[in-house]
């Protein structure tokens, strides 16, 4: 549990300033090129784990990486810093965050906290982030997380993460989530047919397999864990679920019973498919099976037939079924 926080008020350029115990208090202000040096002191503070985990390398990035993170701002990106101020009047920088921009109009995140700041500041320092991204009309961002990362991985869990890919490296996933909502949105143009997967852990055996056939997919943890944001759970359409082609449901027993009634009564228009497996019985007559233990090709066809493939794609259902 971190340390009790009082607001204060701003002064400057800070976005947010709180007062911390011991007279001490932390500003979270956008970031510079002059604060290229407390960046790398920061970095120099991580271990071999920590600099993995944010920058996918155990060595310290170098100068030049550096002092263009310290002018995100410069070319439209959003970059924030936290310094820690003493009693004494010394600054550090004890994380940073930033947000890139990508072509599909998400951003992509990066986030550090040094290790005596852990527990309480990256919420926090997420939340300024995610403020900030809204404000200048950024949907969604993006994150490479190491699955390892537990940390990051609850952060963003609590946030309505949902999978939007696993990498070539099965150690990294890439995830999103929603600046202005619990969930996470579509990104870009519909011109793929959106396939949303409710899964425990965000992972199925047959979402890589309907990426490669051309569908978007996305994959919510499921409603198993008590921070589950599923709105479709709290009685309200999902704004992900309402605007899919097709809602995959493979979460097992009553919790998947209870997301798939959800899902009918809310979004009657999307067409539904469930895995079939034990205590979940016999699924309504509208909901396609999806045997337990079929194969991805299969399961590629029957999405084929049941998703509504939006104008534009051109891979039509007979084309792909001819294969």
């Amino acid at each position: 549990m971190g340390p009790k926080i009082a607001t204060v008020r701003t002064t400057g350029s800070e976005l947010r300033r709180v007062g911390l115990p011991g007279g001490r208090s932390l500003g979270i202000r956008r970031v510079v090129a002059r604060d290229a040096a407390g960046l790398k002191a920061l970095f120099a503070g991580l271990d071999e784990a920590d600099l993995y985990r944010r920058f996918f390398s155990g060595h310290s990035p170098p100068e030049s990486f550096i002092d263009r993170m310290a002018r995100v701002e410069e070319t439209g990106g959003i970059g924030l810093i936290a310094v820690l101020e003493g009693l004494d009047g010394s600054r550090r920088i004890v994380g940073e965050a930033s947000c890139n921009p990508l072509p599909s109009g998400n951003g992509e995140l990066g986030i550090t906290v040094a290790p005596d700041a852990r527990g309480w500041l990256g919420p926090y320092l997420l939340d300024v982030l995610v403020d900030q991204a809204a404000r200048r009309g950024v949907a969604n961002i993006e994150a490479d997380v190491v699955v390892t990362n537990r940390r990051m991985l609850s952060l963003l869990h609590h946030r309505g993460c949902a999978v939007m890919d696993e990498s070539d490296r099965p150690s990294i996933v890439r995830v999103t989530i929603s600046t202005t909502r619990r969930v996470a949105d579509w990104a870009g143009k519909h011109d793929k047919a959106r396939v949303v997967i409710e899964a425990p852990g965000g992972h199925w055996r047959a979402a890589q397999a309907l990426r490669d056939a051309r569908f978007e997919v996305l994959v919510c943890p499921g409603p198993l864990r008590g921070w589950s944001a599923c709105p479709a759970l709290r009685g309200k359409p999902c704004p992900l679920a309402a605007t899919a082609d097709a809602i995959v449901d493979v979460v097992p027993g009553e919790p998947g019973s209870s997301l798939l009634a959800a899902h009918r009564r809310l979004h009657p228009s999307v067409p539904l498919c469930a895995e079939l497996l034990p205590p979940l019985g016999e699924p309504a007559s509208n909901v396609a099976v999806i045997p337990a233990t079929g194969d991805t090709a299969f399961v590629v066809e029957l999405l084929e037939r049941v998703a509504t493939r939006p104008q534009g794609d051109a891979r039509s259902a007979s084309s792909s079924s001819s294969r």
